[in-house]
């Protein structure tokens, strides 16, 4: 029996050899480029990617996979913008397209221009963990706390247990003097996962305020 790996690698072959065959089809380009991508060869993902939208201009599913990979890998943001923007035009309403401009334009500080994106994600799709979670760290970094808690308390709502969310949320009450608050969504991301917000918790500059505080210091001890 194959490993993952292996049979990944198998895969790769095959699409390599029959490439040059079937040059009109341009979801076998698109696969290809995905395997690339997971191989960490993404230069040649995004060749296989564009040869797909040469094939088909308008295949949405090749411009937001392009647009991951220059975004998410080559950090060639407005490259990436781009990709997003084209998705767009094919389909308006598609949910994944506008949150990944969302994204990109967070990375390029576009920020009242990606919580925009955020929204129209959340108007299509209110269910949307991840959207509810990427809105709440936004507004944080734009410093609306109250708004960023809001965020990522509907973020719970969907995947309550969700460590970085209970974190990330005790780091906003704590920045705000809710000290209780603060604590008590810290607990939950102990309890989480226990080594990894224990530690950080012990430099995080957002708990300077609250940590001489006893239920603190009781929940970063070993």
């Amino acid at each position: 029996m194959l490993n993952a790996g292996e049979e990944h690698f198998d895969m790769l072959a095959y699409d390599t050899k029959v490439l040059p065959a079937q040059t009109d089809n341009h979801i076998l380009w698109c696969c290809h480029a995905e395997a690339l991508d997971d191989l960490g060869q993404y230069e040649d993902a995004v060749k296989a990617y564009r040869q797909a939208l040469k094939i088909k201009s308008d295949y949405k599913d090749a411009w937001i996979g392009l647009g991951a990979v220059l975004c998410d890998k080559l950090e060639d943001y407005s490259e990436a913008l781009t990709c997003f923007e084209n998705a767009l035009r094919i389909n308006y309403l598609d949910d994944f397209a506008w949150y990944n401009r969302g994204n990109v334009l967070e990375k390029l500080e576009r920020c009242e221009d990606a919580l925009a994106c955020y929204d129209i994600v959340l108007k299509l799709n209110p269910d949307d963990e991840n959207t509810w979670y990427s809105r709440g760290w936004l507004l944080y970094e734009m410093g609306d706390l109250q708004a960023a808690i809001a965020s990522y308390d509907q973020s719970l709502k969907f995947k309550p247990d969700d460590d970085s969310t209970w974190y990330n949320k005790a780091c906003c009450h704590a920045v705000l003097g809710d000290v209780e608050l603060a604590i008590d969504c810290l607990q939950q991301a102990i309890l989480l996962s226990p080594n990894q917000y224990r530690q950080s918790a012990k430099t995080e500059a957002e708990f300077d305020q609250i940590r001489d505080h006893a239920r603190f210091q009781k929940l970063i001890k070993p």
